[in-house]
């Protein structure tokens, strides 16, 4: 590794640490200030649970700002103090000078597509654990709890729950309709239904009906378990409930069995494609930041700083009104997803030309 390489690493990396560290600290004490008054009345243990788990979700909304500070003020020391204009005497390009931060960019993108996948659902899932049962937001109820609930099964058989729960995974006056090419061929109503780990669904004082061409046979039962049917309880309805709290694979499962129950799935389908989309704005950060912060000494740095966080504030304006767009099935969930970056990262490309040409 070149020595300039090196002292540009050095510069930058240590400028993120400490605008990483401090943004997370801000964001911790202004959080906690404005909810003194629900944290105050409960025990210190949810306190510290909580935020042990609000880190990963803080860490991921302050990581892009971080990287443009951090850029903005590493390149533009350089520029200020000539170290720039030394490396371009000695024939250097702006690219091959500034690419150890390209690469650190790239890696931040990648290994936030990893954690906002692996990591921060469940963070997210644990967070919301603690906090919303007891805040003056929740409305009271079982989250997995439906009324008059239809769900269509894997291979296509209906179930209808006059009363459903998801957090005893069990339902009340039930009707199973197994159908194949459109045509009943049997037919279960019973008092209740239970999941069971080792036997699965089992039905209890009910009837079952079998359909054979225009006959019909049935027999009533106390108990009987639904051999073949292979949905379990977290297929009807899962605990996790906000798309925050799912990874990639579990948002489309849920993504699948919305579209087979016949609802809109815009809103996790909005957050899957999200999820890659988000990811590149720490590279796009770097580039914007570092391509402004290039003619610090005929600009100015504070300037280009102001500049920079204009346009940072406008992504972000972008990237939120595209998820509510989707969300709400005004544009296509992909569109939606990436309209942040469709209409800035050209801008961070431009800005990055032109920067390379000075």
């Amino acid at each position: 590794m070149k020595i300039y390489t090196r002292h540009i690493l050095k510069g930058f990396l240590g400028l993120f640490v400490l605008c990483f560290l401090s943004a997370v600290l801000v964001f911790v004490v202004i959080d906690f200030v404005g909810n003194s008054r629900i944290w105050l009345s409960r025990p210190s243990a949810d306190r510290y649970r909580y935020y042990l788990n609000y880190l990963p979700y803080i860490a991921y909304l302050v990581c892009p700002i971080a990287v443009l500070l951090a850029s903005v003020f590493s390149v533009g020391k350089l520029a200020k103090q000539l170290e720039l204009v030394a490396l371009r005497s000695a024939g250097v390009s702006v690219t091959r000078i500034l690419s150890p931060m390209l690469v650190f960019g790239v890696l931040v993108s990648a290994g936030m597509f990893y954690f906002q996948d692996k990591v921060l659902p469940d963070a997210n899932h644990r967070r919301f654990q603690i906090n919303e049962p007891e805040t003056d937001d929740f409305s009271g109820g079982d989250p997995r709890e439906r009324y008059n609930y239809i769900y269509t099964g894997q291979d296509g058989t209906l179930l209808y729950f006059q009363h459903y729960t998801g957090e005893r995974k069990e339902g009340d006056n039930v009707t199973a309709l197994r159908l194949q090419n459109g045509r009943p061929l049997m037919r279960v109503d019973a008092v209740s239904i239970n999941w069971y780990p080792d036997s699965g669904w089992v039905f209890y004082d009910g009837t079952r009906r079998e359909f054979h061409g225009d006959s019909v046979s049935a027999e009533t039962f106390r108990t009987w378990r639904f051999a073949g049917f292979a949905d379990r309880p977290e297929d009807l309805l899962d605990e996790r409930i906000y798309p925050d709290e799912m990874s990639m694979r579990e948002l489309h499962r849920r993504i699948s069995i919305a579209l087979r129950n016949g609802d809109t799935a815009f809103a996790p389908q909005t957050d899957w494609n999200f999820r890659i989309a988000s990811a590149l704005v720490n590279f796009f950060m770097v580039l914007i930041g570092a391509a402004l912060a290039v003619n610090a000494v005929r600009s100015g740095l504070a300037r280009n700083f102001g500049v920079a966080l204009l346009i940072t504030f406008l992504y972000y304006v972008a990237l939120r009104l595209g998820l509510v767009m989707g969300e709400n099935g005004s544009i296509p969930p992909i569109l939606a997803a990436w309209l942040g970056n469709l209409m800035f990262a050209p801008l961070a490309f431009y800005l990055w030309w032109k920067a390379a040409r000075v």
